[in-house]
């Protein structure tokens, strides 16, 4: 067995070679993906942080809404009775003009601030749906994000990645896709892409089935990639023929 900068068509890669090198990719994926959990871990102690203040904020505003509420009712049941003693004065004592005159200053008086309470209230009403509003967006924000982080885990589990692996890897997703044409220059272009997990630098096989035997035509290398498509150049170390519309490109040759 050899080691893999020796190998070449129809050499093996030595076992404890492949060994070392899947040790070291391992170690380097599980480094990025705990980095990456750590920011979402942290990112999620942020919001969580932040909803508790606001259901904080939202307890003190409905205190102190309950509290003017309890004011403004006082006022009003004041108001009554001073209306109430001013009629009294009124049908009693007609020499009592004074104290009505300073009764109606202290009707008028309640009514103002029976007025600014009532203001007061619907300010902090206002508050207190506007701090609803942003813990409701907070939330639905914190449900996204675990949505995202569930809807990541299944890309990945689809694309046969493990959760610590990194997804700038260059070990390719399982492709199951031909060669539709080629560009000249050495590039041709294939039926898969970013959709399917291919990133710029995965490596993949060519083949080509004839007769039902399958023969090894090259390994050509992805240079740019849109949803659906993919264009790659071709490794000349690898190619065996010329490689032709309709041929058979996988990760790995099985």
């Amino acid at each position: 067995m050899l080691p893999k900068d020796q190998a070449g068509t129809g050499k093996e890669v030595g076992l404890k070679f492949q060994l070392d090198d899947a040790r070291a990719k391992n170690d380097e994926l599980k480094n990025d993906y705990d980095k990456v959990k750590k920011e979402l871990d942290a990112e999620k102690a942020t919001r969580v942080q932040a909803v508790a203040k606001l259901e904080n904020e939202l307890a003190v505003l409905t205190a102190e809404r309950k509290k003017r509420e309890q004011e403004y009712a006082d006022l009003v049941k004041a108001e009554r009775e001073a209306v109430a003693v001013m009629k009294t004065t009124q049908e009693n004592t007609v020499h009592s003009e004074k104290e009505r005159d300073t009764l109606e200053a202290q009707v008028l008086q309640a009514q103002q601030d029976r007025d600014a309470h009532f203001k007061e209230v619907v300010r902090l009403t206002d508050e207190l749906h506007q701090a609803a509003n942003e813990k409701n967006q907070l939330d639905k924000r914190l449900t996204t994000l675990s949505a995202d982080l569930a809807k990541a885990k299944d890309a990945l589990r689809y694309f046969d990645i493990n959760e610590d692996s990194d997804y700038k890897s260059k070990t390719p997703p399982r492709v199951d896709a031909v060669i539709l044409g080629s560009g000249g220059s050495g590039l041709v272009e294939i039926s898969s892409g970013a959709d399917d997990g291919l990133r710029v630098g995965h490596h993949l096989e060519v083949y080509r089935s004839t007769g039902g035997m399958s023969t090894y035509v090259g390994r050509i290398e992805v240079v740019k990639t849109t949803p659906d498509h993919a264009v790659c150049k071709i490794d000349p170390k690898f190619q065996n023929s010329n490689m032709m519309k309709g041929d058979r490109v996988v990760s790995k040759i099985e």
